[in-house]
């Protein structure tokens, strides 16, 4: 019942489904409800009837009004899950209360009544079924485990969560448990302040409990406080792998809070204390990746292949760190290495792009066709790759015809439609690439990429600079960071004559991508500023690196010619 719900307080099997049958009434039915010995097993009848005839409603009605006549837990335990079923969360609470005072040594009876006083918002029950939770778990420390999830996801009613279980630590002051619970809770709500005085109370009474250093550890990293956090994790004590789980779980904190730096720092301590731990090799290698750190990289996803941990991930991810470093067979090699799991299908994509980077169009379509029959269900986005690929050579109109046949099977994929307007727009057909673009819209309107795409293409092709202007913010609002997003939000300023807050834009986007369009766009703005040779480092630097790119060399003959 509980996986059926998603409610996690109830534990019997699920409510019988409603089926064809339909039982007629008794003829003199009402007449059972006018004797008092008989009105519980009416209204039990009755409420067994609604269900096979499919009225849960009317079964969760009848169930509690039974309930009147008996505090019996099974009763109740069926009530509360017949309520449930039929997402009456009122009957149910009513229900779970009978339960809970019948069942007081049942967890599940307390687990229900709490979660559903504070589904219910009934400060007063939270406070009288949450020590009953506590008392009825195996132990303290599951029943305040028990109780802080069940009263952390309702930001809304932070303040009767955290009014509870502060109720609880204060009568429980030497007790670790209360007060490391009390600490996570207070956290998870963001009173800052309130956590740390918990947490500290809990390491005070159990100086040698790791959650609780590490629950501390992580309120230093909300308050900026890195090293600290570091500090406090480096004393902890236990075997090398205990000290490096430590490490792991300081990394994520520092990963979660923005701080990459100090996460990688910290995964190399986990591997340096035990360097068979293969999560936290994982872990370093992931963040060295990201952080553009492909020597380190390399060296962790090497070792993990050849130990076996982590086998086909490792080895995408060293065809990963291949790919970035330029060396394309060596990537294909531990591409191909990949067997299973998540990135198989990636790695074969992947493959085949690598196979047209080195010139071979044909056997690069070869390999998608391929997968295509191996992967059904993925046919669009191949097409879409292979669509990008011909756009790439220079095919357009083939690209068209790939693009077309793909809509027909699937007429609304966005991947397809975004490309399709892309080629349109190269072959100057502005309408037709306009029309994909609001297509993508009219079924997802905040799409960033379509709404972003829009915007550009209208700046390029249109004097319409406030509609695409419009587009484009829209976009930022959903993606803020987003380089692409940002030139195009600098370029249609720039078209407004707005030279400070297009090169305000630019520089943002430069410096999140070095992307050659971006300098393009930057060293014109540059240029029109009267910094030319500001604007030449600018357009030199992205040539030495693309020196083939077509808007950056028609961007510099433009300009200065």
């Amino acid at each position: 019942m509980a996986s059926v719900l998603g409610f996690g307080v109830v534990d019997t099997p699920a409510v019988a489904a409603a089926d064809d049958t339909r039982i007629a009434p008794v003829a003199d039915i009402d007449q059972l409800a006018r004797a008092p010995a008989a009105a519980l097993d009416y209204q039990v009848m009755v409420g067994e009837l609604l269900l096979l005839n499919g009225d849960t409603q009317g079964a969760a009605q009848a169930y509690v009004k039974a309930l009147g006549y008996s505090k019996d837990p099974q009763l109740a335990q069926r009530a509360t899950q017949i309520a449930l079923a039929a997402s009456r969360q009122d009957l149910a609470y009513k229900a779970a209360q009978v339960w809970a005072r019948a069942a007081v040594h049942d967890t599940r009876a307390q687990r229900a009544a709490v979660r559903l006083a504070f589904v219910n918002q009934d400060s007063a029950g939270v406070q009288t079924f949450a020590p009953q939770l506590v008392a009825s778990a195996d132990s303290p420390r599951d029943g305040y485990e028990m109780l802080a999830q069940i009263l952390s996801d309702r930001p809304g009613q932070a303040d009767m969560a955290l009014d509870a279980m502060s109720k609880l630590a204060a009568a429980h002051p030497h007790q670790a448990a209360a007060q490391y619970a009390f600490g996570r809770l207070a956290l998870n709500y963001n009173r800052i302040a309130t956590a740390a005085s918990a947490a500290d109370k809990a390491i005070a009474a159990a100086p040698d409990w790791s959650e609780a250093t590490l629950l501390r550890a992580a309120i230093d990293v909300r308050q900026g406080h890195p090293d600290a956090a570091a500090k406090r994790v480096a004393g902890l004590k236990g075997s090398n792998r205990q000290r490096a789980e430590y490490q792991v779980a300081l990394a994520r904190m520092l990963l979660q809070a923005g701080n990459a730096d100090a996460g990688l720092a910290a995964f190399k301590r986990a591997v340096a204390i035990d360097g068979e731990f293969a999560e936290a090799r994982y872990g370093l290698g992931l963040v060295a990746l990201s952080q553009g750190d492909l020597d380190i990289a390399a060296r962790q996803f090497e070792q993990l292949y050849k130990t076996g941990a982590h086998g086909d991930d490792a080895a995408f991810y060293r065809g990963v760190v291949a790919e970035k470093r330029g060396h394309n067979d060596k990537a294909i090699a531990w591409y191909k290495k990949v067997g299973d799991g998540d990135h198989l299908f990636e790695a074969r994509v992947r493959i085949a792009q690598l196979t047209y980077d080195q010139g071979d169009l044909a056997a690069a379509r070869q390999q998608l066709h391929a997968l295509a029959e191996q992967y059904p269900d993925q046919s669009a986005k191949l097409h879409a790759v292979e669509g990008g690929l011909l756009v790439e050579s220079g095919q357009l109109k083939q690209a068209l015809k790939v693009y077309n046949a793909a809509l027909q099977d699937a007429p609304d994929d966005s991947d397809l439609l975004y490309a399709r307007s892309l080629a349109y727009e190269k072959l100057g057909r502005i309408d037709e690439a306009e029309a994909d673009l609001k297509h993508i819209l009219s079924q997802d309107a905040d799409n960033p990429e379509a709404l972003n795409a829009l915007g550009y293409m209208l700046t390029n092709h249109s004097t319409d600079y406030a509609r695409a202007e419009r587009y484009i913010r829209k976009s930022l609002k959903a993606d803020p960071d987003n380089p692409a997003v940002l030139d195009s939000l600098g370029w249609v300023e720039y078209k407004r004559g707005q030279l400070k807050a297009a090169r305000k834009h630019l520089e943002k986007a430069y410096q999140g991508s070095p992307d050659p369009e971006i300098a393009a766009h930057l060293g014109e703005v540059r240029w029109k500023q009267g910094d030319h040779a500001a604007a030449l480092r600018i357009w030199h630097k992205a040539q030495a690196k693309h020196p083939d790119n077509a808007v950056l060399k028609q961007t510099i003959k433009r300009l200065t010619s």
